[in-house]
């Protein structure tokens, strides 16, 4: 009982929130069944603790029915009926804190009705004042203001005749208009969100009715003055074009218009600029990605833009992406500055990894393998692929560094393997450790014999590539073998 559906749900929820739903629970209104009134009472009553010995099914049963024979099937109903309950609570929950939504199925039921025109005109008064005080920051908020649009029009339309003093005003557009932002936002979202994925992921997205918001909004400019809605649009553009005009149009907006946006937008632009700027560093090598990725994550920090939510844990891909880039760069002060400063601010289920990860990285490029290798060995349970993509790579690169032959070859082997079965991730990202692997394992195989011809072989192959990791890396270890 203790991991049920139930009782995961009823965890959630706040000292408040049980003190609500348990009114909720016993109004007969939504519950008439005294059994369940016990349930949720004696469930209660285990907050916060949730010991699982008191929330074992049989321990629980005797408690509520004292001697009565256990029955698994009845005490299934009652769960299944109190957790039904527990959705209806956090649904109303929601509904009450939406005043522009309930004034709007409150219209569905008065509006049209002759004797409740004054009592529906009231409503809509009310609820237009409300729509028009929103900020707008989001697609719901637009959908709201829809709403209350509708019912103007709708209300007008019932009473209308035609006389000069009844002209239609320009207000009864609204309705058109701020649909039209609600689609538009949407639509953005969701491409958005398919864009992004197949920049990490081998996803191929769908583009319905993308080129013809395009055209849309380029021909109706006026659109655009809406911050979020211009962000919106820009990102979609910098990730269907990959044009680097495209990222200095975004960027220029963000940093004219961040004070204006919400902690969500300016966070996922950010992102999509740090994506971006990575992807074309590597596909093309210029440098140029790599300090306007610095650059973007330093605007960030400055401004506590670290998480998707404000005041969350520092952001595990926005750390790590900061970290990498400092040593990319060579700049291994501030890398180590950085990971001090910010690695305890990290969400303790992402902090083992990434903590770990960034002190071995720090420390072998400081040359202190051993004490890298004793971070790697702390790192536990990695499930995201492309974690185990960088944590072998770094793996890899110690043990050349410290000399460690015989493991080098046996992680070799292993990564092989693993890029062999590995399909999730973009074909692109997937390139960067191949090409990784493969001049890995040519310095490893000289190692035994060196031959000057064949390094110089590498490194002049090696130099015409871009899709790879650690690059430079890779570059000075041939150097160094000469």
């Amino acid at each position: 009982m203790n991991n049920s559906s139930l009782i995961l749900l009823v965890k959630s929820m706040d000292k408040s929130q049980l003190k609500e739903l348990n009114s909720f629970v016993r109004s007969p209104y939504f519950n008439t069944n005294k059994a369940l009134t016990s349930l949720f009472e004696y469930i209660r009553k285990q907050h916060p603790e949730y010991a699982a010995e008191k929330l074992e099914k049989k321990y629980v049963y005797k408690k509520l029915f004292g001697k009565t024979e256990y029955n698994d099937g009845f005490l299934r109903v009652l769960m299944s009926n109190l957790q039904h309950l527990a959705e209806e609570y956090l649904t109303v929950s929601a509904f009450q804190k939406d005043t522009i939504l309930k004034k709007k199925f409150l219209l569905d039921k008065i509006a049209g009705n002759p004797p409740l025109k004054k009592l529906s005109e009231k409503v809509l008064n009310e609820g237009l004042k409300e729509a028009g005080a929103l900020k707008a920051e989001n697609p719901d908020d637009f959908l709201g203001k829809y709403f209350m649009s509708f019912y103007r029009k709708f209300l007008y339309s019932t009473g209308f005749t035609a006389t000069k003093s009844n002209k239609p005003t320009d207000e009864l557009f609204d309705e058109q208009k701020y649909l039209t932002y609600f689609f538009l936002m949407r639509m953005l979202a969701d491409h958005f969100y398919h864009l992004n994925q197949s920049q990490i992921m081998n996803y191929t997205p769908k583009f319905i009715f993308l080129d013809e918001i395009i055209i849309f909004l380029e021909n109706n400019p006026e659109y655009l003055e809406l911050p979020t809605l211009n962000m919106a649009y820009l990102r979609v553009l910098l990730l269907k074009n990959n044009r680097k005009e495209d990222l200095y149009r975004l960027k220029s907006a963000l940093y004219g218009s961040s004070e204006n946006l919400g902690q969500k937008d300016c966070f996922n632009t950010i992102s999509i600029i740090i994506n971006f700027c990575h992807k074309n560093f590597y596909l093309s090598g210029d440098k140029t990605f790599l300090y306007e990725k610095l650059e973007i994550l330093q605007f960030g920090l400055n401004k506590g833009i670290n998480s998707f939510i404000e005041n969350d844990y520092f952001d595990p891909n926005r750390y790590n992406n900061m970290v990498s880039t400092l040593f990319e760069l060579n700049r291994i002060d501030e890398a180590e500055k950085f990971i001090y400063e910010y690695h305890k601010k990290l969400d303790p289920d992402d902090r083992n990894f990434w903590e770990n990860f960034s002190f071995a990285e720090l420390k072998t490029r400081q040359g202190k393998h051993d004490e890298a290798l004793s971070f790697l060995a702390r790192i536990r349970n990695v499930s995201a692929v492309s974690y185990k993509f960088s944590l072998k790579a770094l793996q890899l690169r110690i043990y050349y560094d410290a000399g460690l032959w015989e493991q080098a070859a046996s992680a070799a082997d292993s990564f092989r393997h693993f890029l062999q079965k590995e399909s999730l991730m973009n074909p692109v990202f997937n390139e960067q450790y191949r090409n990784f692997y493969s001049f890995y394992t040519k310095l490893l195989a000289l190692k035994s014999g060196k031959n000057s011809k064949a390094l110089r072989d590498i490194k002049v192959n090696l130099q015409s590539i871009h899709n790879i990791v650690h690059k430079n890396w890779l570059l000075e270890r041939i150097s160094s073998d000469k």
